[in-house]
């Protein structure tokens, strides 16, 4: 707890200080593009699939689960998201800020921030990085291969700042702080790692969300497949709660679509 209390007291301090960029830094322009680059690289060309397996690790007990996100390509920053147990079904709207949840025959519509139930994430934590979410970024500390940017989300968000830090070359978050309420109350914190190139994006294979107000971590493992298929009308929202559920996929055989990072 002590080290939580001060990772929280040094982001804030980060923040107050306003840090201005020494010499030779990244400039405002050059950051500009690099989110962009960051929203390019997370922004699919094709409908991708991940296979998905799921450790909850509270202080009572682990649990484990299965799940398949399908995320489509275009802006509207949509995805598909399907639990074996609990059973669930959700289509993410991420433009429109929503969830329309399926569960147990019944749909219902929630707000991106709402938890995905028993897994100790929120649809939120795993949407996509979108620019124009953001009032405006500044940087708070850079190194020669990443850049930690602090950012405030003026869309519709469970949170009211945002610590990301961004592999420069990559392109790609490895670290989000997420701080609800006040600026000094970080209350969950995003690792991605291991990750794969697929087709001409690099995306995690590792992904960590720790949530200090629960104590509990959440770790997904991902297999990714380009050019994947599915009902059209699961991406629908009209057409949604009525189409088909995928068919899950062996751990085995899953096809390797992605090479490792070096």
């Amino acid at each position: 707890m002590r080290n939580h209390a001060i990772t929280t007291m040094v982001a804030a301090g980060l923040w107050l200080a306003l840090v201005a960029n020494a010499g030779g830094a990244t400039s405002g322009e050059e950051l500009r593009l690099l989110l962009l680059g960051v929203q390019d690289m997370n922004t699919p060309q094709t409908l991708l699939r991940a296979d998905i397996e799921i450790e909850l690790e509270t202080p009572e007990r682990t649990s484990k689960t299965d799940a398949i996100a399908l995320f489509a390509p275009g802006k509207e920053a949509r995805w598909y998201v399907q639990v074996r147990e609990p059973a669930l079904r959700s289509l993410v709207l991420g433009s429109e800020r929503k969830a329309m949840e399926r569960v147990s025959g019944t749909t219902q519509t929630v707000p991106i921030g709402a938890p995905l139930d028993a897994l100790g994430i929120a649809y939120e934590d795993l949407s996509r990085f979108v620019v124009d979410d953001f009032g405006f970024w500044q940087i708070t500390d850079e190194g020669a291969a990443t850049i930690l940017v602090g950012m405030h989300p003026k869309a519709e968000s469970a949170y009211v700042y945002r610590a990301y830090s961004f592999d420069k070359e990559k392109k790609v978050p490895l670290r989000v702080q997420f701080y609800a309420k006040t600026l000094n109350n970080l209350v969950k914190l995003r690792t991605d790692s291991a990750h794969v190139l697929v087709g001409k994006k690099w995306l995690p294979s590792t992904i960590e969300l720790r949530d200090y107000a629960e104590n509990s971590t959440t770790r997904l493992r991902l297999r990714w497949s380009q050019n994947a298929t599915a009902p059209p009308d699961l991406l629908v929202p009209e057409s949604f709660a009525g189409a088909p559920e995928l068919a899950w996929s062996d751990a085995g055989r899953a096809e390797a679509s992605a090479r490792p990072t070096p």
